[in-house]
């Protein structure tokens, strides 16, 4: 079997979408599929995050574009090895950093659905090449960005090829712009009708769009793949420096978010519990909710950090923290991920319907509680008190075989199965 994967997200960048269809391509590769990946080109970052890929996995890369392909270019000309990222996380002059921001912000109003369309004509060009040369079984949209299911419309009606739009995310999302709901739910619709399969990461989701776009005629088109994580260590080292030894290390890996995801009865509840014996450290870019943390001991931000590193550093945490987001149908793939961790989890409840809290439970992987300071201080109290009687890890056994239902080899053996029929 040989398939085509237009993914704009796809490493060396690191995203959600792109970490999916890395392990995906992987284990899809392992059980003897041919995998094409149409991806961007980013000299820099290639240089700076070398992966080792199956030889089943075939990498198509174009350039980006005019813009995020010379901010790239001039990057790398003042800055060394670094991608167009790096105006973004500060590494470059305030003034130019702020220009690339202010001008990106412009031209994301200006292409729809944002900036990364501008990519369009140069990956069509090479997809015409690709399946005029190659047979392929299925050609697999990964969203986000839009372009990548634009580029699959294309295919499917130029072509006919058989057409999987893989939504990450519903195209009109909570974060779509007011202005552009209205376009963003027709372009939805018409990627759900067009698509011969429709995969989603959530059951949520599933009913979401069916009762959005009155789907229900084609509803056996819609498939549930979650997320995953990887069986197999792809580690480029293992990060422990950045955990304190003698203290409960809670940790933190993601984004928080002031609208769904919030830290802010999390850090009540810290301040009141007031225990000097734990360290908690927050990986990802949250240092907007520093000042909810200020005064309270033991607390780290430590920005973004490689993601195999983020792994490793969640399989020595003592305690792994997730907060739910408030609406059901977005559930983050990092609690895959602290399952693979194979530590305990402290999940706290923001939303009635939270499926992440229903899977923690599940499993007996942890403890949930309500988004709320009193119950997350009397949740904290009683994780405390395991460790320190070291009876923590034991009080949360972790179930191997049930978990492994979870893993990317899981996964890509459920999407075979989908891409056989």
């Amino acid at each position: 079997m040989r398939i085509l994967v237009i993914a704009y997200e796809f490493p060396p960048i690191i995203a959600a979408q792109a970490l999916r269809w890395f392990y995906l391509a992987q284990e899809l590769a392992r059980l003897g599929v041919d995998v094409h990946v149409l991806c961007p080109s980013f000299p820099a970052l290639e240089a700076s995050c070398p992966l080792q890929f199956e030889s089943g996995v075939i990498l198509h890369r174009v350039w980006p574009g005019p813009y995020v392909g010379l901010s790239n270019r001039l990057a790398r000309a003042t800055h060394g090895d670094v991608s167009a990222s790096a105006w973004e996380i500060g590494n470059a002059h305030p003034l130019l950093r702020q220009s690339y921001r202010l001008t990106r912000k412009l031209l994301d109003q200006l292409l729809f659905p944002d900036l990364r369309t501008e990519w369009y004509p140069f990956a069509r060009w090479r997809l015409r090449r690709l399946l005029d040369d190659v047979g392929f079984n299925a050609v697999i949209s990964s969203h986000e960005p839009g372009v990548d299911l634009l580029l699959g419309l294309w295919a499917r009606k130029r072509f006919g090829v058989k057409w999987i739009a893989d939504l990450g995310d519903p195209v009109l999302a909570p974060y779509s712009p007011g202005w552009r709901r209205k376009i963003d739910a027709w372009f939805e619709n018409r990627v759900l009708r067009q698509a011969d399969i429709v995969v989603v990461t959530n059951d949520a989701v599933k009913q979401l769009l069916c009762d959005r776009h009155q789907l229900w005629d084609i509803s056996s088109k819609l498939v549930c793949i979650p997320q995953g994580f990887p069986k197999r260590q792809p580690f480029i080292h293992s990060e422990t420096s950045l955990l304190s030894a003698g203290l409960m290390n809670i940790v933190f890996t993601g984004t928080f978010y002031r609208d769904f995801r919030s830290p802010g009865q999390f850090a009540l509840a810290l301040r009141d519990l007031n225990a000097n014996d734990i360290m908690t450290t927050v990986i990802g870019d949250n240092f907007d909710f520093i000042p909810e943390f200020e005064g309270i001991a033991n607390v780290r931000f430590i920005g973004k950090i490689n993601h195999f590193e983020c792994l490793a550093v969640q399989r020595n945490a003592d305690l792994l923290l997730n907060i739910g987001n408030l609406q059901s149908y977005q559930l983050p793939g990092k609690i895959y991920e602290y399952l693979g961790a194979g530590k305990p989890v402290l999940h706290i409840r923001t939303g009635e319907d939270d499926p992440g809290a229903d899977l923690v439970q599940h499993l007996n992987a942890g403890l949930v509680v309500k988004n709320d300071r009193m119950a997350i201080m009397t949740g904290l109290q009683h994780l405390v008190e395991l460790w320190r009687n070291h009876r923590l890890a034991q009080s949360f056994p972790v179930n191997s075989t049930a978990i492994a239902q979870y893993s990317w080899s899981a996964r890509a053996k459920t999407l075979l199965q989908l891409l056989a029929k």
